[in-house]
């Protein structure tokens, strides 16, 4: 193939007027000329992206299978943890794709994959420009950048940060220097550097690695591959470096010599251009051979010039790079890290004039009465800081907490690590100084200008705003976050003073005082957000603040009577207290006065026993107003109406503080889940591919999937789409079947990768988790394989409250667990071995190594810690800490989440968090997240709120929206995307329900053409599933329930059958109960055709549920809908309690409840195998469900049968 071929591939089919692989053009018309990199494999196009002007790079990897698939694999793999980053000097991956061989056979092409890079607006060695580039350009570029020292630092640290980033990634970039540099034009007259040819860097870093050369020819390309570009490219090269390229045998250079090539860039641009006769003897070497020991005589020639140049530099400076320019000892040389240490503590003299610089303290302005919130509050001070003693004692504290500090910048803020409703001021305050006790989030001091009024900013004064004890559980994960930081600087000597002094003295301070601007300036990080980051930021914020103003408004508090003196205590509501909860922020105050969301105290924990019954409560003292840190008290409410409630207290009422807080002892729980939330947040949102994914997904390599597609090539697709992949799996599909093939086939071929596999729920991973155990020969039957054979060390990870909740099928791959059972498999094989030992020497051995790994056990556990590449847990356990436990990973390269469709964005947020390629399964017509409906209806009604900030939330509803149906979304065809084929897929065979019960859900729930809110469904057109399973049934009687699938038992006339409130149905409750114990053959598990399952009885209502098992017969089968989704049973029979008309029938909701959710219905009538069985008011909800169950009871006409109750004969 030639390189003609190609350029006439790129223009016909990426620059031609209807390009089905992006819009570009040839920059100034010219024709395509690529540079081929590898013949045959590798080529490259600089284009023009025709919507935004600006110029990408295209890599074109040819016949990808074999090399060219595994190079472009790998490529796109480290692009996308590249782009991930958001660094504003590393280069952000656009999209890529396959293309098809039958597209490209006409140019004598067998297939090729490709990627678009934006690298920058231009290249600081502009080879592109004929009339003035190259190195005569790249002078005039020098005498630039040499004009403004503080710019050139600024540019020269945001380079070392960016090697900062790869080197932490494990990724050496190999070729540096100034042709693989580019620009980036910002606001203004400003501009970003940026390293360029990333993408051609990480090729040859992958080809230099011998798991991936098929001959020592490839090598030799490798390396020509940079030979290539010529002397003035391996002038900047180490020596180390250059040896590696010309000699055989040398070793491979690390990101030492990054940092050497970084260092000469600089020292260039600093010093001025390197002579030419230095440049010209380096290409003499080069000609002539190249000649290894001529070649480094020149470089060293010129490392030689500018470590003398570097002399007229500042000292901080000049020492610096000599450092980065050690010829001889590549070792001596600092870290990127080092580099960006090092410049961050000199920054400010760096850059700014010396004149600006007085000798002065910096300025920090604490807020007196701010600090009697927290310093006195935490007992850090004695004296109130609103005095004039307490004044000084708060500095001092400051003052010894601020010694030997560090200033970081963090870009969300105190928002993560401190709670409260006033977001955008936890924003602003994005100045950490993190001291010895305190983290203390800044902000620029605004100074007060008159009448209250404050003004703009003055960057003179830093304003104390948030502390964070660093003890504390977000002072730890405060900690964590700023050891990932780079960018730090010691704060400098500093004075404190109060907000409240006089405005006059204010201004003096602030007029003595040196800017931080400079220090600020020297740890910032500058990326700034995409549309869809900022609509996901946003979204995120609003459920986040409303989850905790619902968890606050579970706290009520309350008088005690009589503590002390009997067995039970009465708590009495507190309206004072509470008023101020209601009234402390906006949405408390609109939550509170939602009807239904905020019940009375007594009413609240009158309906909140569990299925015994018992009601655990926590009670803490009253601290200030609010809930005190810690419990006082925990145990059961025995009693609660209106606003009283009788908490069982024994010997304990001496325990019961007489001010406090009640609240569900279970809340612990939901609170620990919240603060998991907001930590996820801030991590996924830094993942910029990620949050693009998931707002318009763009896979690189989408198998091309259809209607017909078998489960077979669904798993092939979503084992090898990336970097994310959506698949729906209505009921009975095999959803489950498909993603653990696809994860086994994953594995098979992925061999080294690390998957974490997560779900929402523990019944459904352990599900999951079986049916992959068993897939990799890893469980047979009830009980654990043998894994000292298998490349697949599975665990299954959880917190230590959560150990009892994992299935016993897979308990024994808790990770304790699992190395007790190692360690009795190898002491048990060495004890076999012993045995047949004939020599002694051989004997002492296994001994020896016997009473070893009796010993060793720790050892064992943390080798399977490191070796764990199949993890599972749920959404809310996949946390860093969690993960911690069980595996060594806290990057995963696959990140499998079933259940999608049933968890908040920000459930998903944690898992997600955790990966670098994401599938997500599930079902957005089946349960959404919980209470999805009234956090909307909550939405839409902020948008008609009097305050502000509440209404600006209810006004982005529609984005809203779109973030909190996150898998919803990724199913939604957007006409202005430029996506072909998303990468989605739909399983459209079900192999669970009987045709009959098929076709109800089917035409009900998945119709090709989905009605509008309140419309019919065309139920005369066939639905979206087909049926993949025969029509046997297993029961014999009742003849009725035997001969038909569907069987709806009419209750309408019977006055027995009447709903009561709270909503119950003793009448129903008596004919499912005389239902199950008529059915034959009897429902046992394994017998007479029935499988694990035999039968469920389901119903929408809690308190019908209570009823159903006080009856023996049935409470080991009964289930709520909403606890029974992911399951089935070979017979269903279903209660749906309501007959009573309470509305007009265009307000079904009024009439049936929450059975007016199509989701929950499709849940209903999808759970049965063979026989479904419907009880309840037929007429009642043909005629006041709305439109959905007038088409669900005609399709039940259609496809079952209607019988009333009584005439069923056995009621």
């Amino acid at each position: 193939m030639a390189l003609e071929d190609m350029d006439r591939l790129v223009t016909d089919l990426f620059c031609g007027p209807e390009s089905p692989y992006g819009s570009f053009e040839l920059p100034g018309g010219r024709p395509a000329h690529g540079t081929e990199l590898l013949p045959g494999t590798l080529y490259r196009y600089g284009l023009l992206d025709r919507a935004t002007r600006t110029p990408v790079t295209v890599q074109f990897y040819l016949g990808v299978s074999g090399l060219g698939e595994r190079l472009w694999k790998q490529e796109l793999r480290v692009l996308q943890r590249v782009a991930a980053l958001r660094h504003p000097a590393l280069p952000e991956i656009q999209h890529g794709g396959h293309i098809e061989e039958s597209v490209t056979e006409p140019f004598g092409i067998r297939g090729c994959a490709y990627v678009v890079t934006r690298s920058g607006d231009g290249q600081v060695y502009d080879e592109s420009d004929e009339d003035y580039g190259l190195r005569a350009g790249y002078v005039e570029t020098i005498a630039t950048l040499r004009s403004d020292r503080g710019e050139t630092v600024a540019h020269f640290m945001s380079l070392a940060d960016a090697l900062s980033v790869l080197h932490d990634m494990g990724i050496v970039h190999r070729n540096i220097w100034p042709g693989t540099v580019g620009w980036t034009q910002l606001d203004g007259d400003e501009y970003q550097l940026v390293l360029s040819r990333f993408e051609m860097s990480s090729l040859v870093s992958n080809l230099l690695r011998s798991s991936l050369l098929d001959s020592n020819e490839r090598a030799k390309q490798a390396r020509e591959l940079i030979l290539a570009q010529g002397g003035d490219a391996l002038a900047y090269f180490s020596p180390e470096r250059i040896r590696f390229l010309l000699a055989d045998g040398a070793r491979l250079e690390d990101h030492r010599s990054d940092v050497y090539s970084l260092g000469m860039m600089v020292a260039e641009w600093m010093t001025g251009p390197i002579p030419e006769e230095l440049l010209a003897e380096v290409g003499a070497a080069m000609a002539a051979g190249p000649d290894l020991d001529r070649l480094l005589a020149a470089a060293g020639e010129v490392n030689r010039h500018l470590a003398a140049a570097v002399h007229e530099l500042p000292a901080p400076l000049r020492t610096l790079l000599r450092d980065m320019l050690a010829w001889d000892k590549p070792t001596g040389r600092p870290s990127a890290t080092d580099v960006v240490g090092r410049l961050s503590d000199h920054y400010e003299h760096l850059t700014s004039d010396a004149e600006q610089f007085t000798g002065s303290d910096y300025l920090l302005v604490f807020v007196p009465a701010e600090s009697r919130k927290t310093l006195l509050k935490w007992e850090l001070v004695d004296l109130d800081p609103a005095t004039e003693h307490g004044r000084i004692e708060t500095v001092e504290f400051i003052l010894g907490d601020l010694k030997d500090a560090r200033l970081l910048h963090m870009p969300g803020g105190a928002a993560p690590f401190v709670p409260g409703q006033e977001v955008e001021k936890l924003y602003a305050a994005d100045q950490l100084l993190l001291g010895r006790d305190i983290g203390w989030f800044c902000r620029p001091f605004a100074p007060e200008v008159g009448l209250g009024r404050r003004g703009g900013p003055d960057e003179r004064g830093l304003l104390l705003t948030y502390p964070v004890q660093l003890d504390s559980a977000r002072g730890r994960s405060l900690r964590v976050a700023a050891d990932k930081v780079r960018k730090h600087r010691w704060v400098p000597p500093v004075r404190i003073v109060a907000s409240d002094i006089d405005r006059r003295e204010m201004r003096a301070e602030l007029e003595s005082s040196p800017s931080w601007r400079p220090l600020m300036d020297a740890v910032r990080e500058v990326a700034p957000p995409t549309r869809a980051e900022r609509a996901y930021g946003q979204a995120f914020d609003w459920l986040l603040q409303f989850q905790r103003t619902e968890l606050e408004s579970r706290q009520y508090p309350y008088i005690a009577e009589g503590a002390g003196r009997q067995d039970q205590v009465v708590l009495r509501y507190d309206e004072e207290r509470d008023q101020r909860w209601r009234f402390g922020s906006a949405m408390a105050t609109a939550f509170a006065n939602t009807p239904g969301l905020r019940p009375p105290m007594g009413d609240f924990f009158a309906g909140a026993g569990g299925e015994d019954g018992a009601v655990p409560v926590t009670l803490r003292g009253d601290d200030r107003g609010a809930p005190a840190r810690h419990a006082a008290f925990t145990g059961d409410c025995v009693e609660a109406n209106n606003e009283t409630v009788v908490v069982a207290a024994g010997r304990r009422t001496g325990s019961v503080p007489e001010r406090g807080w009640i609240t569900l002892a279970d809340d612990f729980g939901a609170w620990m889940a919240l603060s998991r939330q907001e930590q996820a947040r801030w991590e996924l949102l830094d993942n910029r591919v990620l949050v693009e994914q998931l707002a318009k997904p763009n896979a690189v390599h989408t198998v091309r999937l259809t209607k017909r597609s078998g489960n077979a090539e669904v798993a092939r697709a979503l084992s090898s789409t990336e970097p994310l992949f959506a698949l729906q799996g209505p009921p009975g599909t095999g959803k489950t079947e498909v993603t653990s093939d696809a994860i086994v086939r994953y594995l098979e071929d992925e061999r080294g990768t690390r998957v974490l596999v997560s779900t929402q729920s523990n019944f459904a991973l352990d599900n999951i988790a079986e049916r992959l155990l068993r897939k990799l020969g890893l469980l047979e039957g009830e009980a654990p394989v043998a894994q000292a054979g298998s490349d697949v060390i599975a665990v299954r990870a959880t917190g230590a409250r959560g150990e009892s909740k994992v299935h016993p099928l897979v308990e024994p791959f808790l990770i304790h667990k699992l190395a007790e059972r190692r360690q009795r498999e190898i002491v048990a094989g060495a004890r076999d071995r012993l045995r047949e030992a004939a020599d002694e020497s051989t004997r002492r051995l296994l001994a020896d190594w016997c009473e070893v790994v009796e010993a060793g056990l720790p050892e064992l556990i943390d080798r399977l810690h490191r070796a764990a590449n199949l993890v599972f847990a749920t959404c809310s356990s996949a946390t860093p800490a969690t993960l911690a436990r069980s595996a060594a990973a806290d990057i995963f390269d696959w990140v499998v989440i079933e259940e999608a469709a049933k968890a908040w964005p920000t459930e998903l947020a944690i898992p997600l968090a955790r990966g670098t390629r994401w599938s997500l399964v599930g079902d957005h017509r089946q349960l959404p997240a919980h209470r999805r409906r009234e956090v909307l209806r909550f939405l839409e009604a902020c948008a008609a709120s009097t305050d502000e900030d509440l209404r600006v939330h209810g006004e982005r509803q529609e984005d809203y929206r779109k973030v909190f149906g996150l898998f919803d979304n990724l199913f939604v065809d957007d006409p202005s995307a430029a996506v072909a084929h998303p990468p989605r897929h739909t399983l459209r065979t079900q192999y669970r329900m009987r045709p009959a019960i098929g076709e109800i859900v089917s035409r009900a729930f998945y119709p090709l053409v989905p009605p509008e809110p309140g419309e019919h469904v065309d139920i005369d057109a066939e639905g979206m599933l087909a049926t993949g399973r025969d029509d046997t049934g297993v029961l014999r009687e009742p003849p009725v329930l035997a001969r038909n699938t569907v069987v709806w038992l009419d209750t309408t006339g019977l006055p027995e059958c009447s709903d009561e409130p709270a909503w119950c149905n003793p009448g129903e409750v008596r004919i499912v109960n005389a239902v199950v114990e008529s059915l034959r053959p009897r429902p046992v598990p394994g017998k007479d055709g029935y499988g694990d399952h035999p039968i469920a009885v389901l119903t929408p209502y809690r308190r019908q549920l209570d009823l159903f098992k006080s009856w023996g017969e049935i409470r080991p089968h009964a289930s709520t809908i909403h606890a029974f989704q992911g399951r089935e049973a070979n017979a269903v029979v279903v209660s749906l309690v309501r007959d009573q008309q309470r509305g007009a029938p265009e307000q079904p909701w009024r009439s049936i409840g929450h059975l007016n959710e199509p989701e929950l219905v499709n849940v209903l009538f999808s759970r049965a195998r063979e026989h479904l069985v419907v009880v309840g008011s037929f007429a009642h909800f043909s005629r006041y469900g709305g439109a959905m169950w007038a088409d669900v009871c005609a399709l039940v006409e259609r496809y079952g049968r209607v019988v009333p109750a009584g005439e069923l004969g056995v009621v």
